[in-house]
């Protein structure tokens, strides 16, 4: 990178970090008219540019029409027609496939200035999501400026370049997949602020501990299984990070953070675990409080619809049946009101840290990903809480994992801690006795397994609750109360 690029792309990411400080109390808050500017923007942007969105808007009049005025999106129909939703016609998903097919690409930029990632599939088909350069600094600026106590002594602040800040990334081994992607292209410009160690979850578990030893990291990013690994690592007095006296935060990413997961890890630590929610379509849709449970919702960013199967809006509080995704940075593939199944809610009060953006209280999970029961013919969703708040009273559990293996049929697959033992007959009384608390007694059947180890998908992460056999038969699924994670 020349003198004038660096110091181009150093003033861009310091202008946007100072740009992107959250609104508190007594500030004036200004990401809802930015929202509304970017909005307009995007729209103009993509009929302008993007055939796809030429025919799809045609009609509409993007200077006044309102959100629900738009037709919504969904994964298919964005992968099916990629070559002409790209603003940038030179684009082609051929050319995207062959690129990040190859390893060695890792970190380089296509065509000298777009990142590029894939999703995991787990909604069913993957998806190629292009973003710039410009939009890779806005994810990075969003997480520093709104997600993490780095924030207080980074760019521009001299000292990081005597005593940069250790941060850790634990997910799967580097590609292109969306956890990855923000590390991939970290910018240059910020590297000599920070000191960047990836690790594998597939490493061996005393490589890990030796590493984060020798390391004494500020920072830890990972799955929430990783870190409650490292947290039984630290209770056992294997890892030593806490006496160390360096760690000052960890963050939760790319699976669900339990109440109870979260107090455990951070009673091992001393320190607050966040949990951000973001997707490859989206990085810097939230981050997670620094203070508080939940994660900030960066409205100047991007807009969140939470809505039921029919795309209508659900009342703040009420968990959603999916949700409508808008990013408002991304021009050179324009997402505009794309679908995707998670299962959100937004808290009905401001958070209680102090900023003004709205918090999301609780993701729980792809829909085909949820748990459900069928009564009187009536399929209605089955929180995992119901399970974990029975697992709460086995202190000798270290993993555990809900398959749902048949309607109405589930399994618990649970690890003891190093050195204890479980019995499966006191799990199954006090799952019995939870299911009955819930007038489910009657309704469920539960095998339990005790096991040696829960292994990660190929993706690296565990998933905590696992449907086996799809969604519901009806489409009238019921909600049950959710607990809020």
């Amino acid at each position: 990178m020349g003198i004038l690029a660096a110091a181009s792309e150093l003033l861009e990411l310091a202008t946007k970090l100072h740009g992107l400080v959250p609104p508190k109390a007594g500030d004036v808050d200004r990401t809802l008219e930015l929202r509304e500017k970017r909005f307009r923007e995007l729209l103009r942007h993509a009929r302008a540019n993007s055939p796809f969105y030429r025919e799809r808007l045609a009609g509409i009049d993007v200077e006044t029409c309102s959100l629900a005025d738009l037709p919504t999106l969904t994964k298919p129909q964005m992968m099916a027609n990629l070559d002409d939703v790209f603003t940038d016609r030179t684009l082609r998903r051929s050319d995207i496939e062959a690129f990040i097919a190859d390893q060695s690409n890792l970190g380089v930029y296509f065509k000298g200035k777009y990142a590029l990632c894939h999703t995991s599939g787990s909604q069913g088909q993957p998806a190629l999501v292009v973003q710039d350069k410009h939009a890779i600094i806005t994810s990075f600026a969003a997480q520093f400026a709104r997600g993490n106590k780095i924030k207080r002594k980074f760019l521009p602040h001299i000292g990081r370049l005597v005593n940069p800040a250790r941060m850790v990334i634990i997910t799967q081994r580097p590609g292109f997949y969306p956890s990855s992607t923000f590390f991939n292209y970290f910018p240059r410009v910020a590297r000599p602020y920070i000191k960047l160690q990836r690790m594998s979850v597939f490493d061996p578990i005393e490589e890990i501990v030796q590493r984060l030893n020798d390391f004494q990291p500020t920072f830890i990013t990972g799955y929430t299984s990783s870190l409650e690994l490292l947290a039984r690592e630290q209770e056992d007095g294997r890892l030593k990070l806490r006496e160390g006296g360096k760690l000052e935060q960890l963050n939760s990413m790319s699976e669900p953070l339990p109440p109870d997961v979260a107090v455990r890890i951070e009673a091992a630590f001393g320190v607050h675990v966040t949990n951000s929610y973001s997707m490859a379509e989206c990085m810097a849709l939230s981050c997670g409080c620094p203070v508080c449970r939940g994660s900030h919702l960066n409205r100047d960013l991007a807009i969140l619809e939470v809505v039921d199967a029919n795309n209508q809006p659900v009342p703040n509080g009420t968990p959603g049946s999916k949700v409508l995704l808008t990013n408002l940075y991304n021009f050179v593939q324009p997402i505009i009101r794309y679908e995707i199944d998670d299962i959100v809610t937004m808290s009905e009060h401001p958070c209680a840290c102090g900023s003004l953006l709205p918090l999301i209280q609780s993701v729980e999970g792809r829909a085909k990903d949820r748990l459900w029961v069928q009564i009187n013919g009536k399929s209605r969703d089955l929180p995992i809480y119901i399970f974990l708040a029975a697992l709460d009273n086995e202190t000798n559990l270290a993993e555990h994992q809900i398959l749902q293996d048949g309607v109405n049929s589930f399994v618990l697959r649970a690890v003891p801690l190093s050195g204890k033992e479980l019995s499966a007959e006191r799990l199954r009384a006090y799952i019995e006795q939870s299911l009955a608390s819930e007038g489910l007694g009657d309704v469920i059947k539960i095998e339990i397994e005790l096991v040696d180890r829960i292994l990660p998908d190929k993706a690296g992460k565990i998933r905590r609750a696992k449907n086996l056999i799809g969604p519901p038969p009806d489409e009238t699924s019921e909600s049950t109360s959710r607990v809020v994670a």
